[in-house]
This record gives C-alpha cells, sequence and structure tokens, in this order.
C-alpha cells in the first residue's frame, strides 16, 4: 500500500464535521462508525450494487464495500432498468439500498477504525452517461478516484466548506466530487439530492456557510432563472457539459461566488480546471500531460494506469495548458464540408424563443444529415429552419428539425442518444 489512501484522509480529523444528515452535523468519527456497521451487513460478494437514493447512504455503502473487499457497481441510472441489466450481468451481485443501510447504522458502535484502502482495490466501474451511444464500463481503482479529488482539492484551495451536490454520486463526476472529496479534508456533505431550483435552494439553506455547490450546467441556468432570492454561497464547481462564460459571470454575480469548472471524461476522471468566467484555457492537475498524435488526445498521470484515450480535439498550449477544440464524436463531413455538431447546436440556442435543443446524428454514413430537437414555444419548425439557414451552410441545417415540449434529460442534464431518436420517431411535423 502506498500513499493515496492516506493522501484522501489529508487533515480528516476525528472530530470535524462529514456531514449533514437530516439537518444534523455528523463527525467524522460518527460517519466512521456508520461505514464499519454497514460493512458488517454486507454479505461476501464481489460486487455491491449501490442504488441508494440518500447521498449519505450511497457514501457510507460505498466505503462499507471497498472496506469488505468488493466492488462498487455504479449504474449509469437509478431505475429499475439500469439495476436489473448489473443484477444480471455480474454474477453474486448485491443490491443495497436505502432501508439496508439506515437499519444497519441505527446499530452502529463507537470505533476508533479508520477505513483504509488499499491503492489497488478497484473501488467502482463507472458507466458512461449514453449521450454517445451504448454505456461503457470501466474500473477505477482507489487510487485514481482518490488522487483526482485530492488535485481537485487543491485546485480550489484548502477551505473547509458544507457541500450539496446536484449530481448524482453514481456518475464519475458525483462520485469525484461529492464522496471522494469528503474524504480528502474538511468537506462536509449536505445527504440530500437537490435537482430542482426549490430543492438547491432548500438544502443551501439547510447547511450554514460557507457553502459550495457541485452542480452542471442544466441545474444551474434552471436555479437562476426560477430563483429571486439566493443564499450566498463561497464556491460553484461545475461539469458534465460546457459551461458557458456568461452564464459562469451570471453565477457569480448573482452568488457572490467564484465559479470554477472541471475538464474530465469517465476514462481518466477530472483532468483540469478553470474559472470559466474570466480565462478560456484549462489548466491540468499538477503531474497530468495532455498529448496530441495525428489529431487524437491522451493523457497521462502519476495517478492513472498508463496512457488514456480521451475522446476531444484539444491544443495544447506552451506550459502545458490547454484548449479544447471539440468532441471528436462531434465532428461531422457532409458533401466534403467540415462542421461539429456543437456549433450548429450554439446557432440554434441563439434563435429567439430556443429554450433548450439537442443536435445529433440519428444514423451513421456518408449520407447522414444531423438531426434536431427543439424547445422553442410558440415558434414552428419551418421558421427556425429558415432562420437557421442564414447562419449556417445549408447542409448543415438538421433535417428534421422539429419542435417538441421538453427534451429527455437524465439527471445530470445529458441527452441519452437512445432517448433523442425514440422521441424524434414520435415527433411529426
Amino acid at each position: 500500500m502506498s500513499g493515496a489512501a492516506d493522501l484522501a484522509y489529508v487533515r480528516a480529523a476525528p472530530d470535524s464535521i462529514a456531514a449533514w444528515r437530516s439537518g444534523a452535523p455528523v463527525p467524522r468519527a460518527t460517519f466512521e462508525a456508520h461505514v464499519a456497521a454497514v460493512a458488517r451487513a454486507l454479505p461476501d460478494t464481489r460486487w455491491i450494487v449501490n442504488r441508494c437514493a440518500n447521498r449519505y447512504h450511497f457514501a457510507v455503502t460505498f466505503l462499507a464495500a471497498c472496506r469488505r473487499g468488493a466492488t462498487n457497481l455504479l449504474p449509469p441510472g437509478v431505475g429499475a432498468q439500469a439495476t436489473t441489466g448489473l443484477l444480471d450481468g455480474y454474477r453474486g451481485a448485491f443490491l443495497v439500498e436505502d432501508p439496508l443501510v439506515e437499519a444497519a447504522i441505527a446499530k452502529a458502535t463507537p470505533t476508533t477504525e479508520r477505513t483504509v484502502i488499499d491503492d489497488d482495490h478497484v473501488a467502482a466501474l463507472v458507466f458512461t452517461s449514453g449521450s454517445t451511444g451504448t454505456p461503457q464500463a470501466h474500473s477505477k481503482p482507489w487510487r485514481s478516484l482518490a488522487m483526482s479529488a485530492r488535485y481537485c482539492r487543491l485546485r480550489l484551495g484548502e477551505r473547509a466548506v458544507n457541500v450539496v451536490v446536484t449530481v448524482p454520486p453514481q456518475h464519475m463526476y458525483g462520485l469525484e466530487t461529492s464522496i471522494f472529496t469528503l474524504l480528502a479534508g474538511d468537506w462536509a456533505l449536505h445527504d440530500g439530492n437537490a435537482f430542482y431550483p426549490d430543492e438547491i435552494v432548500a438544502a443551501l439553506m439547510a447547511i450554514p456557510a460557507p457553502r459550495l455547490l457541485i452542480t452542471a450546467p442544466y441545474h444551474l441556468r434552471h436555479l437562476l432563472a426560477a430563483a429571486t432570492t439566493l443564499p450566498p454561497v463561497d464556491l460553484v464547481l461545475s461539469a458534465t457539459a460546457p459551461l458557458s462564460s456568461e452564464l459562469a459571470g451570471e453565477a457569480e454575480a448573482r452568488l457572490g461566488a467564484e465559479v470554477h469548472e472541471i475538464y474530465g471524461c469517465t476514462e481518466a476522471g477530472s483532468m483540469a480546471t478553470r474559472r470559466t468566467a474570466h480565462e478560456e484555457i484549462w489548466t491540468p492537475y499538477p503531474g497530468l500531460e495532455f498529448s496530441v498524435n495525428d489529431g487524437a488526445t491522451s493523457v497521462r498521470a502519476r495517478h492513472l494506469a498508463g496512457v488514456v484515450p480521451v475522446g476531444d480535439r484539444v491544443e495544447v498550449e506552451p506550459g502545458g495548458r490547454v484548449r479544447l477544440l471539440g468532441r471528436d464524436a462531434d465532428m461531422i463531413k457532409i458533401g466534403g464540408r467540415r462542421g461539429s455538431l456543437s456549433d450548429i447546436a450554439a446557432k440554434i440556442a441563439s434563435l429567439p424563443g430556443v429554450t433548450d435543443q439537442a443536435v445529433f446524428m440519428p444514423v451513421e454514413g456518408e449520407t447522414a444529415r444531423p438531426a434536431a430537437l427543439v424547445v422553442a414555444p410558440g415558434r414552428r419548425a419551418d421558421e427556425l429552419r429558415r432562420e437557421l439557414g442564414a447562419l449556417i451552410d445549408a447542409v448543415f441545417v438538421p433535417r428534421p428539425l422539429r419542435v417538441v415540449e421538453a427534451l429527455p434529460r437524465n439527471p445530470l442534464g445529458k441527452l441519452p442518444r437512445e432517448k433523442l431518436i425514440e422521441l424524434l420517431g414520435k415527433v411529426v411535423e
């Protein structure tokens, strides 16, 4: 065992606060007692399907499973279908939900033990979101998760904060920030799952300052649009989708907080940060290096297993900082002309009346054209196509482009490709 496990617990004193549970503080020593109690309640198995909805229960179960030498299976969603697939696909997998955890911690007894996990232990299998295809599983050793979280905390400054998270812990970003940063120092986690604006405000009001809001652009945009009065926030962290400088600037002004953005992926975890309202370029974590060969991007770092391919196009600046150029899967070629789905989406988003949109390739092939689903109350699809044609080359205007009432976003605000294709087939112009 090397230093990652110890590094994950830097400055986590036994009498510091680990979480806020039902509005009451949970000391670290109590948190450890809860982990030990749940570990005793788990069977001997290689796989734990962690479907706890309560974020504190999820954190306790995650650590308890690792303590027992098991691997957490984190489904791409919390629905029954995603869970059933894991239970069927991994022999002997044991499902853990909130009632089991609550019953176990009710029997917890004080302990002076500290949960220490071997660096090489496979703590989790994390699945991609499915926004670009079928979810894929990625093995995550304890060391890589702990070190990524530690680097994130170092980048944001060593400060004690109380944390509200709007993204699910089953996702890589939610796992790193709401679980592993909790272990890396004096970050106290709010146990709820705040998703809608009123839930986010209530969660922030339920914990004392200083406050950290860990969120996604989708949640942040709706929070600012819906809430007229916002509790003071000291720091905001965003990821899962590009954050515009305009939204970041509005959030800093309204919340009185610095807004930082994480660049990462399921394959490598978090890799770089920026303060989006003030800079376009990303600063990688210490010791993490980007490289580009024949247009393909990869990263290496001492906490990662070898060279990890990254599905984005980047430009490496002098000194190692990077500029994002777009996702590989985003680039399209039609009639000999090159374009990007994100650029088309940005142009649609700029049209009057558009409140949400999705641009995607429903089929593959040289003759394939992009499709678009657009939320634009009171607007007609033919009007939007005509206005868009004045902004981009005609070959890139989506066909079909259809107006819908809402998009099938998941809790991260992402759009699984199969859901978009399903909705496209249901909508008739």
